[in-house]
């Protein structure tokens, strides 16, 4: 079956509310930030994931968070300190991990950066669809 999505985003935004999919998501994200120190990948990620699970009143209600702490994560423009980055992983039902720098070895496919299963994407100039 096809579906066609109108923009990007919607996709994403679809992709990103099946729980291994945002894992493997924020994995990639926040790979990116560890080899570019872009701080913005994070936020960004988070508004989308946060979208995809019903907006922040839905995740700051269902998870039990102050939805002014959701918020201010949500848009700031700086990178979120460790403490609330870990509250707002934590209701989204993942956590932080360290690992050697020694023992990374990644190499992120499309399908790993935006957690994608394994769907066949095809793009035009105006849409997106999968085919399964």
């Amino acid at each position: 079956m096809t579906k066609i999505y109108g923009t990007w985003r919607e996709f994403m935004i679809e992709q990103l509310a099946e729980e291994e999919d945002m894992s493997g998501y924020l994995s990639a994200i926040m790979e990116e930030y560890q080899t570019h120190g872009n701080a913005s990948v994070i936020q960004i990620a988070l508004e989308s994931i946060v979208e995809a699970k019903g907006g922040i009143a839905e995740v700051a209600k269902k998870f039990d968070i102050d939805i002014d702490v959701l918020s201010d994560v949500l848009t700031s423009t700086e990178a979120p300190r460790i403490n609330t980055l870990r509250t707002v992983l934590n209701a989204l039902g993942c956590r932080l991990s360290i690992a050697s720098l020694d023992d990374i070895n990644i190499d992120i496919t499309a399908d790993v950066a935006i957690g994608i299963a394994n769907p066949t994407l095809k793009i035009d100039e105006q849409h997106i669809s999968t085919e399964n």
